[in-house]
């Protein structure tokens, strides 16, 4: 990533580059040339930014020689989906501790944690608030039978999974080198804020010109800001990449709303109109409420990101299925013709 720097291990996984659209019926009801990249198309069961983050992070397991990936999130975690999938693909064993206790029937990302061959460990909400204890107890007993495991944090949230979205910077630059829009502003969802790091240190990197802001849709911005920041002082300390902290970290705060598992009635609105306007499904817990505060800052500050707009489309399809029935209610009777 850096001349002069030590090879970074990384398994390609990404369909890569992916593409570029503009949104053109919002773009004239906004005023704002606004496109999206399309990174819900990465591959492997369009995983989203969790696949590019798993390029870095299954190289580092590998270089530990590990042979079984144990990760934890909500039950419907686009990451430990994204977990299983790399496993089986790579040949590995997926343990997947999931917040909450065992459905009915299986859903979403959730179905396909099983489908996909994946342990799974519900987790009570007392056992949540020791979730690094029950990954080290998850990994002793890997161990104990003779595996190799290698945790990742929820969300794939450490410096190597950043190193995913300055990969996804360096496509962006090269993109734009051979014809694609010179974006005034790239927006992102961020949940902790490593991709947005990531983009941050590929701008450094690659000489990309726009303003990179995310959305976040779950911490406030102070702790997201403070993330970022030292996500991109350990990239440099651990990898001896030239990057720094930026002296600000821009944000569009305020969209949070119920919190990362929660949806409101806006969100499944947003999911609605987007799909129905440019044929773009959003999910309502990740990329619905950070494309819908984008939306609002562009109604009321038109000219606030510049003229020419990139929204990354992190993914997280799957996740719209668990909502089918507050979905519906939005949705109604609202057709011409009845069934």
């Amino acid at each position: 990533m850096s001349a002069g720097a030590p090879p970074i291990p990384r398994v390609e996984l990404t369909h890569a580059p992916t593409p570029l659209l503009k949104l053109e019926r919002l773009s004239q009801e906004l005023g704002v040339e606004l496109w999206v990249k399309r990174d819900d198309l990465t591959g492997l069961l369009e995983s989203g930014n969790k696949v590019r983050k798993l390029e870095f992070l299954v190289g580092e397991a590998f270089a530990q020689s590990a042979d079984t990936l144990i990760t934890c999130g909500t039950l419907q975690s686009n990451c430990c989906r994204t977990v299983a999938a790399v496993a089986a693909r790579l040949g590995l064993r997926a343990i997947v501790a999931l917040k909450g206790a065992p459905p009915a029937e299986y859903d979403g990302n959730l179905l396909l944690d099983r489908l996909l061959g994946a342990e799974v460990r519900f987790c009570s909400d007392a056992e949540w608030d020791t979730i690094d204890e029950i990954l080290e107890e998850l990994a002793v007993r890997v161990r104990r039978r003779g595996g190799t495991p290698y945790v990742i944090p929820e969300s794939g949230a450490t410096v190597a999974g950043a190193l995913g979205y300055v990969a996804c910077g360096e496509e962006l630059a090269q993109q734009i080198r051979h014809g694609a829009p010179d974006f005034d502003a790239i927006v992102i969802t961020a949940f902790s804020g490593g991709s947005q790091a990531g983009l941050l240190m590929a701008k450094q990197l690659y000489g990309l010109r726009a303003e990179v802001v995310s959305v976040p849709i779950a911490w406030e911005a102070a702790r997201v800001r403070d993330y970022v920041t030292g996500v991109i002082d350990q990239a440099r300390r651990r990898y001896g990449l030239p990057v720094e902290a930026p002296r600000e970290v821009r944000l569009l705060d305020g969209y949070q709303g119920a919190g990362r598992a929660g949806v409101e009635r806006r969100e499944l609105e947003t999911v609605v109109r987007v799909a129905r306007t440019e044929g773009l499904v959003l999910d309502p817990v990740y990329t619905a409420k950070a494309f819908g505060g984008l939306l609002d800052r562009l109604r009321r500050e038109p000219g606030a990101l510049g003229p020419r707009v990139c929204f990354i489309h992190t993914g997280g399809v799957f996740s719209i299925f668990p909502f089918r029935a507050a979905l519906g209610r939005v949705l109604g009777g609202d057709g011409l013709v009845e069934s």
